[in-house]
């Protein structure tokens, strides 16, 4: 099968479940082309576990000769599209015009999936990258297939209803995410969309044991430093609770960074927080098994910007280790108060100063919850069962399949 798969960036340290899955494809006997719209990112880490990936990305450069050519060549089919991008997005012109560009992009994708032959098309996110997928399928008549995450859907629906109602199936990560679809695209039924979470290779995964009790209680949060994140109501639990010995160690960047270690100055949190910046798998996979307590205190942030599932928050109970989260969007059906973990409500620091309090009051009883919340990451959010759903789909719903030739 030749599977082409697309993405806005390549790099990106915070998408290792991209990255995992495309290495199952690749290992289910896939021929597979990662491309990325965006070029290669040097600022950001590649993780070691993802660098066979780097053999499979490509970039189409948008003013290239080829892809002016491309575009040339398909300008009177692109009218369409076109089109309908400037009667769904005209009103939001810098949108319009990201998407115009995308899709310049993928009219050079276009003529080289036709060449190649390729099976199915693969977008992740229901953003640009389904904007070129669509766009592709318009071109070439390849069958594709849309990822559905959290604020790629959360923010706007402009055009979702073109991409989506002429993909050969949408997944979404999450139920919320369904049902959000369901009643906010024309077009989709809840029935119609696979849920299927994104995904831990929870089986190379060590069931560990109880995190270490002696020295500081070990907070440990891995993400971007955005808005949405809540780390900023992090900092101000760790300000407000009482627990004496305590350490936070921070694993990621983004652009909240300068406020944040302003913050932590603010509220005199000193040393005790460490600002580590983006580490790569095998050094998260340390802070892991060294924490006390995982924190992923999500909110929703500017423009409705928000999570799906957190893969911290699945990540953290794959290493068998209590984490708190908040009450948004998908992140419930993971984290079940007082059965997998601990959920507040965004926003509230008074809730997550008392979860704190409550793994560091009774070790033993977190733990045991985070045993439970590890049987659910191994029954819900298996890489190696994730990935094969997507996989058996993909084949499903592929030009051979579907008696169809990329024109």
């Amino acid at each position: 099968m030749r599977l082409a798969v697309i993405v806005t960036e390549y790099p990106k340290f915070t998408e290792t479940f991209i990255l995992r899955d495309v290495l199952k494809f690749l290992e289910f006997g896939a021929e597979v082309r990662l491309y990325h719209l965006s070029p290669y990112n040097t600022d950001e880490v590649l993780h070691d576990f993802a660098r066979p990936t780097q053999a499979v990305a490509r970039h189409v450069g948008l003013v290239s000769p080829r892809t002016l050519a491309s575009f040339g060549a398909r300008l009177g089919r692109m009218a369409g599209p076109l089109a309908v991008i400037g009667a769904q997005q005209g009103g939001r012109p810098v949108l319009a015009g990201k998407s115009a560009v995308v899709s310049v992009a993928a009219s050079a994708i276009a003529r080289e999936l036709a060449e190649w032959g390729a099976d199915h098309v693969h977008a992740e996110f229901a953003g640009h990258p389904a904007t070129a997928a669509w766009v592709i399928h318009r071109l070439t008549g390849i069958p594709y297939s849309v990822s559905c995450r959290a604020h790629d859907i959360f923010r706007t629906q402009r055009l979702l209803a073109e991409k989506l109602g002429e993909a050969a199936f949408v997944r979404t990560i999450s139920k919320y995410g369904r049902d959000f679809l369901a009643n906010h695209v024309r077009g989709l039924r809840a029935e119609e969309i696979q849920v299927i979470h994104s995904s831990v290779d929870v089986e190379a995964i060590p069931q560990l044991d109880p995190p270490p009790q002696e020295g500081p209680f070990h907070v440990v949060y891995v993400g971007s430093l955005q808005v949405r994140k809540g780390v900023d109501l992090l900092l101000r639990a760790l300000a407000a609770m009482k627990i004496p010995e305590w350490r936070c160690s921070l694993a990621g960047d983004g652009p909240e960074r300068d406020r944040l270690q302003a913050l932590a100055a603010e509220l005199g949190l000193g040393d005790r927080v460490s600002f580590l910046g983006k580490q790569d798998f095998a050094a998260v996979s340390r802070l892991y098994e060294c924490a006390n307590v995982i924190a992923a205190p999500s909110v929703i942030g500017p423009s409705g910007r928000t999570e799906g599932i957190p893969n911290v928050a699945i990540e953290g109970l794959a290493f068998q280790r209590p984490v708190i989260s908040t009450n948004v969007s998908g992140i419930p059906e993971l984290i079940r108060p007082g059965r997998t973990g601990f959920l507040i409500e965004p926003g509230s620091a008074a809730e997550l100063v008392q979860a704190l309090e409550a793994v560091h009051a009774d070790p033993a009883a977190a733990y045991a919850i985070a045993r439970q919340g590890r049987a659910l990451v191994e029954e819900e959010f298996s890489l190696a069962v994730n990935a094969r759903r997507q996989f058996d789909l993909f084949r499903a719903h592929s030009a051979a399949a579907l008696g169809r030739a990329a024109e």
